[in-house]
């Protein structure tokens, strides 16, 4: 279980947003991401109340579905989904928030009352105060993995067959929040000075990473205009796993570079801020999502060139001229960034993994002829899966002639919390600290 989160009770208008991203999430699909102006334009503090209700309901949600089944006479109609999901909120809080448990209570029953569905008050009330009676044997009693770890059965099975001595620890790394991560544009600050700011301007402190020396982890998380500089572009927010990318990838002056996968541009940025003396061209198949690449370039100062076009059809956008280096982060299951976007576990599928294989694949063969001889490929997800990583390499040296794997070095790299036994290096979640990524380094072999 997760530590309790101290805020105080709720007003009933904030609780009403958090319904309906959660709502958003489970009946119509939509990725937490693509919600967030449900949130911008409230106050911070607002703001993350209602992101953590609904981030956490998701999380949790299918031990809280467990735990919320025999409290129940009878299961609701799909078409009362959001009173099912007000008795979630509030299972949520009684577990995992200090918000007193009348408190929790009473804005549950007051948000029913208010909505059209007043003839289930009743029921709420009735249901959250036996939980408040059962909890301990309720939570002694859950017996299926899918219960007890919050994921479903097709995740489990899966970190089971790839990680056998990992995949309980990952899977509790996955119900903790990830801390917020900043990476220092070292182009316009520097750690020192920013920690300096943080402490003087904000009282807040941070933790440096070994080895990934652009990275601050702060104690708490801000929403980014509290904090200084950001329209500044002093900083970025990026994970530290994320911000090894650009790291191992080493721009040098000079240098031609493709980001094939470019938006949001976090990767695309870094690479800038470690050498602006490059020609950087940042690919992605969304014309909406390279607005952001755009965007960032202003804040953070640099303008790449943008193409809206998809990576594997390269006829459509190349013109020709080969790259030193090309940073290749595909789409994946994004299974190694679950505590980020918890809803992952709600739209993800099992088959979805052989798809994106292929499409990984694909992506990868057809970029590899962009890349000049002696040039290297950095491949990159954000999952723990084998199939969309280490096998999908050995795939592709295996199949592929001009092609070497490059050792990462040691030095590079976080201490722990990382596996490099097979091809490329699987980095995986940990508390205040980074995601999991996956890295695989290639060269293209001269004549």
């Amino acid at each position: 279980m997760s530590n309790k989160q101290n805020h105080l009770p709720d007003n009933v208008p904030t609780r009403k947003i958090a319904l309906n991203i959660l709502l958003e999430v489970l009946q119509q699909g939509q990725s937490l991401s693509s919600l967030k102006h449900l949130t911008d334009k409230l106050e911070p503090r607002d703001g993350a109340f209602v992101r953590m209700l609904s981030f956490g309901v998701l999380r949790f949600y299918q031990q809280l579905q467990a735990l919320l089944k025999p409290l129940m006479k009878k299961p609701l109609k799909a078409k009362d989904l959001d009173i099912q999901l007000t008795m979630l909120i509030g299972l949520f809080q009684l577990m995992h928030t200090r918000v007193p448990d009348y408190a929790v209570v009473d804005a549950a029953v007051k948000q029913v009352r208010k909505s059209r569905k007043k003839w289930a008050a009743n029921m709420v009330n009735a249901v959250l105060r036996n939980f408040i009676r059962q909890q301990q044997a309720l939570v002694d009693g859950l017996k299926t993995d899918e219960a007890k770890f919050a994921h479903p059965q097709w995740i489990i099975d899966r970190l089971k067959q790839d990680w056998p001595q990992n995949w309980a620890a990952l899977l509790e790394a996955n119900l903790s929040p990830a801390p917020m991560t900043l990476r220092i544009n070292l182009q316009r600050s520097n750690v020192a000075d920013y920690l300096n700011a943080l402490q003087n301007e904000c009282e807040l402190t941070a933790e440096q990473l070994v080895n990934i020396p652009a990275a601050l982890i702060l104690s708490e998380a801000r929403d980014v205009r509290q904090l200084p500089g950001f329209s500044q572009g002093w900083f970025s927010v990026q994970d530290a796993g994320a911000q090894l990318a650009a790291q191992i990838l080493q721009p040098a002056a000079g240098d031609i570079i493709l980001d094939a996968c470019a938006a949001p541009g976090g990767k695309t940025a870094h690479l800038y801020e470690l050498q602006p003396d490059i020609k950087l061209t940042a690919l992605d198949v969304s014309e909406q999502r390279l607005q952001r690449v755009e965007e960032n370039g202003q804040r953070l100062g640099f303008k790449p060139q943008l193409i809206a076009a998809d990576a594997a059809d390269v006829d459509s956008w190349w013109d020709g001229k080969a790259f030193d280096k090309i940073l290749l982060d595909v789409p994946c299951s994004a299974s190694g960034v679950i505590r980020r976007h918890p809803d992952i576990k709600q739209l993800r599928r099992a088959d979805d993994i052989q798809a994106l294989v292929e499409l990984q694949r694909e992506i990868l063969l057809k970029s590899w002829p962009l890349l000049k001889p002696g040039g290297r490929l950095l491949y990159a997800t954000c999952s723990l899966f084998k199939a969309e990583n280490q096998q999908q390499i050995e795939w592709f040296l295996e199949n592929t002639q001009d092609a070497e794997l490059i050792e990462i070095p040691a030095g590079g790299l976080p201490q722990t919390h990382i596996e490099t036994s097979g091809a490329g290096v699987q980095l995986f979640p940990s508390s205040f600290s980074h995601d999991g990524f996956y890295y695989a380094l290639l060269g293209k072999k001269a004549g």
